[in-house]
């Protein structure tokens, strides 16, 4: 086993790092639309009801058709999970670590044509598509890396007795992935339950189930048994839902809106009469998250962590930016910079390399953003233009910068998924941490100060799982920032992190008395 190491982002402004760009996409979108089939024991079930996807840049361009999968096909996955459990859980570790590095190893050799397929299915820029795959990457090995560890167990032995602590995989885990990271935190989350040695249930997002098909393809060919990795495509509210509900599955493994996870967690404290375990359930589920920026912060470089923390994928990550807390003996100059750089944003095509904002993943949240766009209109303080082209080709959204007074607004208050932030004033520091702090969520935030005091004081009191000092609230990184929030932002172990297979596991306490008097007949014989 190699030791765990971060794979790292390419250069693109180097030509040898882009020369691929063009003519993959073009050989990827020669291939549309993708079939998505379920898929259950390695068959491809071919003959269920299917619905359509489009690229996000390009809304007349239809890149997949997926299977929705119906309750037969999850009955009969789950059946055969069953049969074959134990030939899977009771394989020698060292194999499941090694088919899990593999996994790696694959997407590695394959992230030019996942970047493609990324870019033209959820509107990523190549740069945020290879952030993706990298951090995908990155998860297998150190899942790999981890379980090398927990594994062994840990024995205390007396005379005449040997006590073994150790584990077992859960069972049956269903997954529940997200669009915005289709690389990432599908791989993510599929990668440490099965190394652990349980069984998995996949429902990728429909908007995202091609990317999902081609890393579920990458599992298998590693060697990851097609009799206890199952693909199930379809609508969350139906096929997600049902495989929440089944009593068979011993933990839900999902990122998503607040709304369906909070359903989730009341649906696993459900104890029914055909119940036989407390179903355990990890879920994400977003913020509204900060930064403050002190009265003696480094203004440019906290306008440029600024400005890459609220539009990086056009604001569509559980960590985005949301609320911009400023010293009031800053905000003026703070405000003035970060207008120029928002308004600098290249808006256009994915496909565009420098291209810095792209479209939002479907007319619905195009749609729904508009609404709040429209609704709060006169709190606008910079609204990006928005080309006739654009907003007839795709699902577009122009970045908008708001300036707010009222903390009870839902500019303060909600979770929008979008290129939306507004900025708030304050007097003291203390008042900016009792602000970032008025909220149900507890994700990620940032500090952005020279003052020592004042960097010591954000550390002990501001409420997030993830806070960031100096620096953007986005990017996360494999082992060195184990992500994750608590409050209604989730609850579970932080994924990349040293806790996270723990979650798949039991721990088993095992004891035995070695003071046999006599022996069987079959030893003596």
């Amino acid at each position: 086993m190699q030791n765990f190491y971060n794979e790292p982002i390419r250069n693109f402004s180097k030509e040898e790092n882009r020369s691929w760009i063009f003519p993959t996409i073009q050989k990827i979108r020669s291939g549309f639309p993708i079939f998505v089939p379920a898929i259950v024991n390695g068959v491809e079930i071919r003959n269920l009801a299917k619905q359509k996807h489009t690229n996000p840049a390009k809304k007349k361009e239809i890149t997949t058709e997926y299977s929705l999968s119906d309750l037969s096909t999850l009955e009969n996955a789950i059946r055969i999970s069953k049969k074959h459990f134990y030939r899977w859980s009771e394989l020698d570790p060292k194999e499941r670590i090694s088919i899990l590095w593999n996994v790696g190893t694959m997407i590695l050799e394959k992230r030019d044509e996942l970047s493609a397929l990324i870019l033209l299915e959820t509107g990523k820029t190549i740069p945020e598509a290879e952030a993706d795959i990298v951090e995908a990457i990155d998860f297998c090995r150190y899942y790999a890396k981890e379980y090398e560890g927990i594994c062994k167990g840990k024995r205390v032995d007396l005379p005449g007795e040997e006590n073994f602590y150790t584990y077992k995989p859960k069972g049956i885990v269903g997954v529940i992935a997200p669009w915005n990271f289709p690389a990432a935190i599908l791989t993510g989350m599929c990668a440490g339950p099965l190394v652990c040695g349980n069984a998995v249930l996949l429902k990728p997002a429909e908007q995202s189930s091609a990317t999902a098909l081609f890393l579920y393809r990458l599992f298998l060919k590693a060697g990851v048994p097609n009799e206890v990795f199952h693909f199930l495509p379809g609508k969350g509210e139906e096929i997600g839902a049902a495989i929440v509900k089944h009593p068979e599955v011993a933990v839900i493994n999902f990122t998503g809106s607040r709304e369906v996870g909070v359903s989730i967690l009341e649906e696993c404290a459900q104890i029914r009469s055909e119940s036989r375990r407390i179903k355990r359930a990890l879920c994400e589920m977003g913020g509204k998250n900060p930064i403050i920026v002190d009265g003696d912060a480094d203004l440019d470089l906290a306008v440029e962590g600024a400005l890459h923390s609220a539009f990086g994928f056009q604001g569509q990550k559980c960590s985005a930016l949301s609320r911009l807390i400023l010293l009031d003996s800053c905000y003026e100059t703070f405000k003035t910079r970060f207008l120029e750089a928002v308004s600098s944003l290249k808006i256009d095509s994915p496909e565009i390399l420098s291209a810095k904002i792209g479209p939002v993943i479907t007319e619905e949240s195009r749609q729904r953003l508009e609404t709040i766009l429209t609704k709060h209109k006169d709190k606008i303080l910079f609204q990006a233009d928005l080309s006739e082209d654009l907003k007839s080709m795709g699902h577009y959204v122009p970045p908008t910068v708001f300036e707010e007074k009222d903390w009870n607004s839902e500019l303060a208050t909600k979770e929008f998924f979008g290129p939306l932030v507004a900025l708030f004033r304050v007097k003291t520091f203390d008042e900016a941490i009792e602000k970032a702090n008025d909220s149900e969520y507890a994700l990620t935030a940032g500090v952005y100060s020279r003052n020592p005091e004042h960097i010591e004081k954000a550390k002990r009191r501001i409420e997030a799982g993830n806070l960031y000092i100096n620096r953007a609230i986005t990017g996360a990184v494999v082992e060195r920032q184990p992500f994750g929030g608590y409050k209604l932002s989730g609850v579970g172990a932080k994924a990349g992190g040293p806790d996270y297979l723990k979650s798949f596991l039991e721990p088993i306490t095992i004891t035995e008395n070695t003071m046999r008097r006599g022996f069987t007949a079959e030893l003596i014989q």
